[in-house]
């Protein structure tokens, strides 16, 4: 079970933000006492992409970064970042933001030929 502050760090977010999704009920949650908590399946429900298959779950837990982070640490402009978004390259838009998860973006790059440093979104 995920705590909130996890599901912010997760989705790019605040968990203040977090908890007013949850109560609004766009995510849900169970609530043991005053804290809330969450599961993976109900955190990806929220994400506007496929559910990810049981063999990709660790690969769906890493935190999503945002175009600017692509952007930086690969060393391009984040309108690259948005014309590879309009090309194809994976979103998982959380809330109305886009978010991508780091291995779809390198799989991504990859089978079109940029050179990726190791760990590059680390």
């Amino acid at each position: 079970m995920l705590s909130v502050e996890d599901v912010a760090r997760h989705f790019g977010l605040r968990p203040d933000t977090v908890r007013r999704k949850i109560r609004t009920g766009e995510i849900d949650a169970i609530r043991i006492g005053r804290v809330y908590r969450l599961a993976w399946p109900d955190v990806w429900a929220c994400e506007d992409g496929p559910m990810p298959k049981r063999a990709r779950f660790p690969r769906y837990q890493d935190d999503l970064i945002c175009k600017k982070t692509i952007a930086a640490a690969l060393r391009v402009s984040v309108r690259t970042v948005e014309r590879w978004i309009a090309d194809g390259l994976p979103t998982r838009n959380v809330f109305e933001t886009v978010r991508c998860n780091p291995h779809d973006v390198t799989d991504w790059l990859k089978l079109r030929g940029v050179e990726l440093p190791i760990g590059w979104w680390t």
